[in-house]
């Protein structure tokens, strides 16, 4: 009767085991962003913050951002790559942010936002699924078009997922989270918050 029982429990054990491994590979996935914060993650801006217009960098040193490992036993780590142009991923964020917040992004006179896209990092443990941790660091500044620089900070945003290994879908949800939660450390900065909302202070 033991042996009966044990036969499928260990061919099942078995079965996972291996769909795990065959899933560790290298990968890839698309820069696609959508929103991702709950309501109450938003950080409205004071009313006169304002900018007169936000310039994004892709800072990356290539299109590596993350690596794949498995729970069960040590194998080689595979590697995941972002796809397209993260300078627009960042744009539709920074854009989308401010909407959220806000904040007037094109009051002639207002201090620009520059912002760099200086590390994009995220892990996946494979095990059956997967769960994913993932950050985004960006270094950013208001500038007047004089070239004087009012605020420079470098700010980053961490996220957690969870989901069938390798799909797309995961990694962009990871990614476009810790993006957002980025950008919010940005907007709700007290420096940042003076800056955008009276003349430039050294």
């Amino acid at each position: 009767m033991n042996r009966i029982l044990l036969l499928p429990t260990l061919s099942l054990a078995a079965l996972l085991m291996s769909c795990a491994h065959r899933n560790n590979l290298p990968t890839a996935f698309a820069a696609d962003y959508h929103p991702q914060l709950d309501k109450s993650d938003v950080i409205r801006t004071p009313s006169c913050a304002a900018l007169s217009g936000v310039d994004t960098r892709n800072a990356l040193k290539n299109a590596v951002v993350g690596e794949r490992t498995l729970e069960t036993r040590p194998m080689p780590v595979q590697t995941i790559s972002m796809r397209g142009n993260p300078g627009n991923w960042l744009s539709a964020s920074a854009n989308e942010m401010l909407r959220q917040s806000g904040l007037v992004a094109n009051r002639a006179g207002a201090p620009r936002l520059k912002l760099s896209l200086s590390d994009v990092m995220i892990h996946e443990n494979i095990y059956v699924n997967s769960g994913y941790d993932g950050r985004v660091t960006l270094d950013a500044s208001l500038e007047y078009a004089s070239g004087k620089v009012c605020w420079s900070d470098r700010k980053s945003g961490a996220a957690k997922n969870y989901g069938n290994s390798g799909e797309a879908i995961n990694y962009q949800e990871t990614v476009n989270h810790a993006l957002d939660r980025a950008m919010m450390a940005i907007l709700s900065d007290k420096g940042f918050q003076d800056a955008a909302c009276g003349p430039c202070r050294p």
